[in-house]
């Protein structure tokens, strides 16, 4: 049982670290790079 926990927590912290990380630095550089992703767009 322990190693059930453990291994569901485990799993719970790596996804939430990614998405965490994956979510800044959307935040960070998105902006950084909006303009060129439009002219992209059109």
């Amino acid at each position: 049982m322990q190693d059930v926990a453990r291994e569901a927590i485990r799993t719970y912290v790596e996804t939430t670290s990614r998405r965490e990380l994956l979510d800044r630095v959307l935040d960070e550089e998105l902006p950084r790079y909006a303009e060129s992703l439009e002219r992209l767009g059109q």
